[in-house]
């Protein structure tokens, strides 16, 4: 095997492992589940559509990526939710 193969391959592995590292973190509670990866929940009459293992969400027709940001605009999100609630 060339060491350009192998390189990959173990990249490859990293990334599986970090995917099920983050998607068994994740807080599904309150989301509807469309497939193991792909879940869809909605905020203030707005739907979100949420992919936890790629740390990728899809919010008023915009892509966000990375964990941290997907992660805390989910937890805004839901504050808001829980504050409105709240008042009413």
């Amino acid at each position: 095997m060339s060491e350009i193969g192998e390189l990959f391959r173990e990249m490859r592995k990293d990334t599986q492992r970090h995917r099920a590292k983050m998607l068994s973190q994740a807080d599904t509670t309150g989301w509807t589940e469309h497939t193991p990866y792909h879940f869809s929940r909605t905020f203030n009459g707005q739907r979100m559509e949420w992919w936890p293992s790629g740390g990728k969400a899809r919010w008023k027709g915009r892509m966000i990526y990375g964990h941290r940001r997907v992660n805390g605009l989910i937890a805004k999100l839901k504050k808001d939710e829980s504050a409105s609630n709240e008042e009413s």
